[in-house]
């Protein structure tokens, strides 16, 4: 218990799929996080480096064009002596002298800031000379031979500055590959970490909801016996006391109901024995000799006398809970012998109505309870007799199919309409009752009958039928390869009608 209590500390179901959905994002989130940084850096860097380079690319090239442009300007003026020649000189000097600076400013690298600094020692030195006014016309003339190697120097630095932004790019595609590789292994090790984190939740959660349903299912199929206790988080587990609740209330409210049909059913019972056992006194002329029409009269009392006391059976039954769950008794059954039995007690009834009862019957013999067969097989032959109108006929067929023996009772009413062919055995459904049945029934008869054909491993159907109602009862006929061998011993059935 230790354990559970700390799975779920205290969450309900809101705070746990929030907090879910803030640690199933926290792998994704750094990720993306990491991403946006590196590739920012990545970006920086790169547009850094290019600027450097074009800058570095750009002075380069123009410290090639000035040094020739000095040398061509120096050479005319040592010649022509024109001061015009000499300003232009001096701008281009300028020019490339801040060309230096401003390479000197740029991240060039070692080798290029090297070769920067001697072209500008050189130059510098060059420039003095011819600028001196006591330097002779053959130290000028040395000075002007110094520019073809400040030109290769120029061109050198060039040459490198192109080198270095070659390198640039590769050290740049090369940190780019490694930035990838290292967002793809965050993204392939996030994924996973965030499946198992939504697994995790997903099962705290499941639990819970799992529990709930199976409490659901249980109350709805009427299993009240097993408390209901849901482990985990706070509404889930105060919604599974709830259901408990229900639970207890529900089986209070069953015994509620027992006690009612119980005593209700014991009290109708009490004065409806007398009125029967009255009209068969009366129908043995104990009191005299009755006309036809007090006879016919007699005779409807009896009949609904006996439909009432075929209700107030079923409803006893259905107060004591008896739903066919198990079979107390496993006997050897002769279904002819029980089926005229169960027609007997119909004789009546059926002779108020002017009905033939109609047996076709193969010798069956079966194993099963033989209580809840005759039940079932009285309240479909009350039922028969009930919807079928007078002067007509209800017929009972027995037969075998492989190992399954069948009962099929069929009458010649309206029949069961398509849609009510289920319908007809839910508790208390009643269908449409036929114009002479003076009493209702409970809709309990063919509820009861389905639940012990269902007891008894078999069940029961409506089938189709060209008129009436056709309704077929199947069972498994059981220890069949001994009935030849029980032929001969007396069924609990196979009394005298």
């Amino acid at each position: 218990m230790m354990s559970r209590r700390r799975l779920y500390p205290g969450f309900s179901l809101v705070q746990l799929v929030l907090i879910g959905f803030a640690v199933v994002t926290l792998p994704l989130g750094l990720a993306l996080a990491t991403a946006w940084v590196a590739v920012d850096h990545l970006a920086s860097k790169g547009q850094e480096a290019v600027i450097n380079a074009v800058h570095a690319t750009q002075a380069s090239r123009n410290l090639v064009e000035q040094i020739t442009d000095i040398e061509r300007h120096a050479r005319q003026y040592q010649v022509l002596s024109d001061p015009a020649l000499l300003e232009s000189y001096q701008s281009q000097r300028d020019s490339f002298l801040e060309t230096l600076a401003g390479m000197e400013r740029l991240n060039v690298g070692p080798t290029v800031w090297a070769q920067v600094r001697r072209l500008e020692e050189t130059s510098k030195t060059t420039f003095a000379v011819l600028e001196s006014e006591d330097a002779g016309a053959a130290a000028r003339e040395a000075a002007l031979e110094v520019f073809p190697r400040l030109d290769d120097l120029a061109r050198d630095i060039f040459r490198e500055n192109v080198r270095a932004v070659a390198k640039e790019v590769d050290a740049m595609q090369k940190q780019g590959s490694a930035t990838r590789q290292q967002l793809l292994w965050q993204a392939s090790a996030s994924i996973p970490v965030a499946i198992i984190l939504i697994i995790i939740f997903l099962t705290l959660i499941a639990r819970p909801m799992r529990q709930l349903d199976q409490a659901i299912r249980s109350l709805g199929a009427g299993e009240f016996n097993r408390p209901i206790h849901v482990e985990g988080l706070n509404d889930l587990a105060d919604l599974g006391r709830r259901l408990n609740w229900l639970r207890v209330r529900l089986i209070e409210l069953q015994e509620q109901k027992t006690f009612f049909l119980q005593h209700i059913s014991h009290d109708l019972k009490t004065p409806l024995t007398s009125i029967v056992e009255g009209a068969e006194l009366l129908s043995q002329d104990i009191v005299g000799s009755l006309q036809p029409e007090q006879q016919e009269i007699l005779n409807i009392v009896r009949v609904n006398s006996l439909q009432l006391q075929g209700l107030i059976e079923n409803l006893l039954k259905v107060s004591n809970d008896a739903n066919g769950d198990d079979v107390a008794i496993s006997n050897r059954i002769d279904l002819n012998n029980l089926i005229r039995k169960v027609t007997e007690r119909h004789k009546l009834p059926a002779r108020a109505k002017d009905l033939e009862i109609d047996l076709v019957l193969s010798h069956e013999i079966l194993w099963s309870d033989p209580e809840r067969l005759s039940t079932i097989i009285d309240n479909l032959l009350s039922n028969a007799i009930k919807f079928t109108p007078q002067s007509t006929r209800v017929s009972i067929i027995t037969g075998h199919h492989k190992d399954d023996v069948f009962v099929e009772v069929q009458d010649q009413g309206s029949g069961i309409r398509l849609e009510d062919r289920e319908n007809v055995f839910e508790r208390f459904f009643r269908g449409s009752a036929g114009t002479n049945v003076r009493v209702r029934g409970s809709g309990l008869g063919l509820f009861l009958a389905r639940e012990y054909a269902s007891a008894l491993g078999g069940c029961l159907k409506v089938r189709n039928s060209d008129e009436g109602a056709r309704l077929q009862l199947r069972l498994p006929r059981r220890r069949a390869s001994r009935a030849l061998d029980d032929a001969n011993v007396p069924s609990l059935s196979s009394e005298g009608t």
